[in-house]
């Protein structure tokens, strides 16, 4: 369905529950989906992962196929032991995060064009024991050489020199949501 038409899109999964600018909200078998639409086309699919909503991801990159466990069961380390482990990590905060949201870490891969160049990004929000480990890791890491107010400013975003102590720290933590498609926005470093 990426690179669909939206109103073929909508005669397969029906009409969306909201829109707010080029984002659209669907309700699929029990699943949130959420479409990144440009142009009239969808260019990206995001949806939050739990035992009722999965998908097949192996379908989405032939490179892969069979390769991939279901999403819903899906680690970091499990994603980057099929794709090779060159994904680039982001954060939107790793400290002083502030309590207007939930911050989420990221891994953005982005497929050869043998899979389409089609990207990925893996979350995992920061609110269970896991991920809040895997994160205070990171940042005790990058503090460590770079100093807090680089991590406070979110400098991390910028290069991704720390990917690797990314990449073991949350190496065993499962993901809660995924995006595929095009055009699939990271937190920047505007700071």
């Amino acid at each position: 369905m990426i690179g669909a038409d939206v109103a073929y899109f909508e005669q397969v999964v029906g009409p969306a529950r909201n829109t707010f600018d080029s984002t659209k909200i669907y309700k699929v078998s029990g699943c949130e989906v959420t479409a990144i639409i440009a142009d009239g086309s969808v260019r990206s699919l995001r949806l939050e992962l739990s035992p009722q909503c999965a998908f097949d991801l192996n379908k989405f990159l032939p490179n892969y196929s069979g390769k991939f466990p279901s999403p819903h069961a899906m680690t970091f380390g499990k994603f980057d032991s099929v794709t090779g482990g060159n994904g680039q990590f982001y954060a939107d905060c790793l400290t002083q995060c502030g309590n207007a949201a939930d911050p989420v870490i990221y891994e953005h891969w982005q497929g050869s064009r043998a899979d389409l160049t089609l990207e990925v990004m893996l979350e995992a929000v920061q609110v269970s024991d896991p991920v809040l480990s895997g994160a205070n890791t990171w940042q005790a890491a990058m503090e460590k050489i770079e100093g807090e107010d680089w991590v406070v400013d979110a400098k991390f975003n910028c290069t991704h020199k720390y990917d690797a102590i990314a990449r073991s720290a949350f190496r065993d933590v499962k993901i809660s949501a995924i995006t595929i498609g095009y055009d699939v926005k990271a937190p920047g470093c505007e700071r």
